[in-house]
């Protein structure tokens, strides 16, 4: 199992897991920590309702953030495959192919997929900020189905060549960010053996976030002792107790994973904060 800084330096990191890991404040601290290293590096959001589609934005001199649209992409890649922009406006403009779009099963999830795909030439490497792990598997999946219901043809093409690169070691990394907790640590087993199913050459990485630090005040006997916490120094070390238990989950599969600490909010810019924290984190511990 490759490191993960290794994968991290990937030219395509999809950042993956269950909603409220905190994939996205890892998405944006790695993208900020390759930027730091004057790497050309895109950080993608997928359908941020927060702000305007497609909107692409420089945020330092080495780094970009991409709101990736449906759209906006649908459009782009018409435009692309066309080539002709009055025509391009044509088959845009008609009325039957606004409603494939929008509501042909699977064609959301191949086009988001294929603008970061396409991205992948401007940029030394891009970073995006998966949905959590349903919707996440339906974007592979989807492409994979256009692959095999699309028999020749520029779809079935480009489908392929995605698929290709999201096999390839060399070009794409999955990394897949849990809590040390039950229900995400099962379900990132469950997202593990997805991937390997759409992508068997290239396994997954794996990372526990927000790990809460082992108490060197109290000892195991009080842990014993004293099933309810009576200070924030038996609650820290109770709460690393039952994380050591459920990791057991990771370590009985024999799966190697890094880790990051538990960060406390501060009461003013907080995303930034932990952006920055995480970031800094990740280079000082060789991740990244």
């Amino acid at each position: 199992m490759k490191p993960l800084k290794d994968l991290f330096h990937r030219p395509l990191v999809f950042i993956e897991g269950k909603g409220g890991v905190g994939k996205t404040v890892i998405t944006h601290a790695a993208a900020h920590a390759l930027a730091k290293q004057k790497q050309k590096t895109l950080l993608v959001t997928i359908e941020d309702p927060h702000l305007d589609p497609g909107a692409l934005v420089q945020i330092t001199p080495h780094l970009w953030h991409l709101n990736c649209e449906a759209m906006t992409a649908f459009e782009e890649y018409a435009g692309i495959r066309i080539g002709i922009p009055a025509l391009t406006r044509i088959f845009l403009r008609n009325k039957l192919m606004q409603y494939l779009a929008k509501a042909a099963p699977g064609v959301r999830e191949i086009v988001l997929l294929g603008k970061i795909w396409h991205e992948r030439k401007n940029y030394t490497h891009i970073v995006v900020d998966m949905p959590s792990t349903g919707y996440g598997i339906t974007m592979f999946q989807s492409t994979r189905n256009f692959a095999n219901l699309f028999k020749g043809g520029p779809i079935q093409k480009d489908a392929l060549a995605m698929l290709e690169t999201f096999d390839d070691p060399n070009s794409t990394a999955q990394i897949i960010v849990s809590l040390a907790e039950e229900m995400p640590l099962r379900e990132s087993l469950e997202l593990r053996d997805y991937l390997l199913d759409l992508f068997p050459s290239n396994a997954p990485g794996y990372l526990v976030n927000r790990r809460f630090p082992k108490s060197e005040i109290v000892s195991e006997r009080q842990l014993k002792d004293s099933p309810v916490p009576q200070s924030a120094s038996e609650y820290l070390a109770h709460r690393h107790s039952l994380e050591e238990q459920n990791l057991e989950l990771w370590k009985s599969e024999k799966l190697a994973f890094a880790e990051l600490p538990y960060i406390p909010p501060v009461l003013k810019n907080n995303f930034d904060h932990q952006v920055e924290m995480i970031s800094s984190l990740l280079m000082e511990k060789g991740l990244l």
